[in-house]
């Protein structure tokens, strides 16, 4: 699966993205700021980033946008995410959804 994450510079969603990679998806991401050392933690794993919200980035289109918290409607991605119906989540849904499922969690 080929998974787009917005946000991909914070603890969290850069974590989620290095388990997505773990798991064998095609992981991309943008921030508004990408810099080290988590820039260079999601490089070393093979995840490309890009800097800035253009709605370009959504092409070719992704099979699923992982949204972070900090976004709101009016960025460029979400917009072009809910115009394109492009399925999208947030991470701790993906979290449920594709690695606890059928665990028990605390």
């Amino acid at each position: 699966m080929r998974i787009h994450i917005l946000g991909i510079c914070g603890t969290f969603m850069g974590g989620l993205a290095m388990l997505a990679r773990s798991l064998g998806h095609e992981v991309t991401g943008s921030d508004a700021n990408v810099y080290p050392p988590m820039s260079t933690l999601l490089e070393k794993q093979g995840i490309d980033l890009i800097q800035g919200y253009d709605a370009s980035q959504l092409d070719p289109q992704p099979d699923l946008v992982i949204i972070g918290n900090a976004m709101t409607r009016g960025n460029p991605c979400v917009e072009a995410v809910l115009e394109k119906n492009i399925p999208f989540m947030s991470g701790p849904q993906w979290l449920h959804d594709f690695v606890l499922r059928d665990r028990w969690v605390l």
